[in-house]
């Protein structure tokens, strides 16, 4: 492996030469140190421009196509045609080796299916699998389906005599057969794990669904796959996030061994973007037994690009029709197996000052907190660590923030905490109508209350929290951010009074996803002295209607001045 500036002016020769062939840079111009790009719609901190220049992999001037020539003379030339040029994009939630390791299974159904389709494609999922296997996958939704039992027996018509395991669309909860049930020695006298639900009929009977921590009794009787399929999937699922233009992200829970798949695709040259890995604090209910040794390890896995310097926790589960996520006010619903308010899934005694330990070493912490209670004991958290170690530590991160108490809302400021939201999944689709029936109407008013997390003057983001979504594309999550509707407009909405404008969601994926990461002074924006990764799109996302966003197209994307995705397909090869 080539490193050093050689390494990364080998790179972007190699890169710029492949980019000829598809028509964007003369090979004579491929040998050039600098490279000016100019004619496009350029999205900078100072405001549009039409040109700017890249030597090393930085961007060395912006301006107009005249300022820019004049200051990188006898320069490479690439004519962006009236493109739009935007710093490259950060999903600052996303679990793309969760998905590499098979971790949603391989039977991947729409949970919009009526129930006898859906149950028909399980069982045409189960024939196609090995005989004698596991049939793994997702996604079902409860209010989808209504009037179905969703129980061991109902599933076992659809996979007679093999274990299953179905997903929710949330991730949070399973579905499994009777032979699953069997092999896992779930019955009647199981108790529930520490911080997950067992779901039982009026006898008492265990019915098939499995919430939170319960989920592991089943899942660890499923034989994991080999590290050479994790490492090809990961490498896939890295492309598909450079095609939507993420040229970084937050990899929301890893083991040790997924640290090592990673570093082996780093080594490889294969991995391009920035990353940063949260090692998972706890594993079925219990603190990760690696964890420390983990965390003792970080300097081993750290790379210039790759760096595990974060901790995931989860502060509860979700607010749907598990009632998982830890309320402050009861549920409306009634769930006769989780507590009235939900669960929250640490003890603020023992928890806060392991945090602080983190803290002290410099490590971030990612919340997974939905439900406004467990926001609040997030923040209650890192209101310990500021007091016990001071102000300055690092950025921790409240993540998905479906609901938010207005007493909470300014602490993000005040504590020096990012607001995460996940606007993928605030498009109205049917897991809202479960949260919309557990919550009840006047609290979905607030539902993910980005529009008041900018006004607070915190630090606010976006996380996809693919692949519990369908795809990772950030023009979905823009635009619905924006409109708060359905994708292409609908007269359905989903916390209207919560949209925001187009310049504060791109400003949610690039500069404030950075400065959140500690990157802001290397990336996030389109100006001199910062690295070359940018996008070039086929619209401009300010200048079309709002509902049309999720049909931008990223033609390439850059990173260190290199074309590491070009829709043309040429690029790398």
């Amino acid at each position: 492996m080539i490193s050093g500036s050689a390494g990364i002016r080998n790179g972007i020769r190699r890169m710029m030469a492949a980019a000829a062939v598809a028509g964007l840079v003369s090979a004579a111009q491929a040998a050039s140190p600098t490279t000016v790009y100019t004619n496009g719609q350029v999205y900078t901190p100072g405001g549009w421009q039409t040109a700017f220049a890249v030597r090393d992999g930085r961007i060395v001037a912006v301006g107009s196509d005249a300022e820019v020539r004049k200051a990188a003379p006898g320069a490479a030339q690439v004519d962006l045609a009236s493109r739009t040029v935007l710093p490259g994009l950060y999903d600052m939630h996303v679990h793309p080796v969760l998905q590499a390791k098979g971790g949603e299974g391989s039977c991947r159904i729409s949970p919009d299916l009526a129930p006898k389709p859906f149950l028909a494609a399980v069982a045409d999922c189960a024939n196609e699998q090995p005989q004698g296997g596991w049939v793994t996958g997702g996604q079902w939704q409860s209010s989808v389906l209504t009037g179905t039992p969703i129980t061991a027996a109902t599933l076992d018509a659809a996979t007679p005599g093999r274990p299953a395991l179905l997903f929710d669309v949330s991730g949070h909860s399973l579905w499994i057969n009777s032979r699953a049930m069997a092999i896992a020695g779930i019955t009647r006298d199981t108790p529930n794990p520490e911080g997950g639900i067992i779901e039982r009929d009026a006898a008492g009977n265990p019915t098939g669904i499995l919430r939170e921590t319960a989920r592991d009794l089943v899942l660890r009787h499923v034989p994991p796959q080999s590290q050479e399929l994790t490492q090809a999937a990961l490498r896939k699922n890295l492309d598909l996030l450079l095609s939507y233009g993420i040229t970084g992200y937050v990899e929301a829970m890893a083991f040790r061994d997924d640290l090592e798949v990673y570093d082996a695709l780093y080594d490889k040259g294969q991995l391009k973007q920035h990353v940063q890995a949260c090692i998972a604090y706890s594993h079925a209910g219990h603190v990760n037994p690696d964890l420390e040794a983990t965390i003792a390890a970080i300097p081993t896995y750290t790379r210039d690009r790759f760096k595990p310097t974060c901790v995931k926790v989860f502060a509860d589960g979700v607010p749907t029709e598990s009632h998982t996520g830890a309320m402050l006010a009861p549920y409306e619903a009634g769930q006769p197996n989780a507590p009235a308010k939900g669960l929250l899934l640490f003890d603020p005694a023992t928890f806060q000052p392991r945090m602080a330990e983190w803290d002290r070493k410099g490590l971030n912490v990612l919340f997974h907190a939905a439900g406004d209670a467990a926001v609040r004991a997030s923040l209650d958290a890192i209101a310990y660590v500021r007091k016990v170690n001071g102000p300055n530590g690092p950025m921790h991160q409240v993540g998905h923030e479906t609901f938010v108490d207005p007493a909470d809302m300014s602490r993000g400021k005040a504590l020096n905490a990012a607001l995460e939201f996940s606007p993928y999944l605030w498009d109205p689709q049917p897991i809202n109508d479960d949260i919309t029936m557990a919550v009840g109407a006047k609290r979905i008013e607030r539902v993910w209350p980005i529009k008041e997390g900018f006004a607070s003057g915190a630090l606010v983001v976006a996380g996809s929290d693919w692949a519990v979504i369908p795809a990772p594309d950030p023009w979905l999550g823009i635009e619905t951010a924006v409109t708060r509707q359905n994708v292409g407009g609908s007269a359905k909405s989903f916390g209207p009074n919560e949209a925001i404008t187009v310049e504060q969601a791109i400003r949610m994926f690039t500069i404030n996803a950075v400065t959140r990461m500690g990157l802001d002074k290397e990336l996030g924006s389109i100006e001199a002295g910062k690295r070359a990764d940018f996008i070039v799109v086929d619209k401009n996302p300010f200048k079309i209607p709002p509902t049309q966003i999720h049909s931008i197209k990223v033609q390439q994307t850059y990173i260190d001045g290199a074309v590491v995705f070009d829709r043309s397909g040429t690029a790398g090869k």
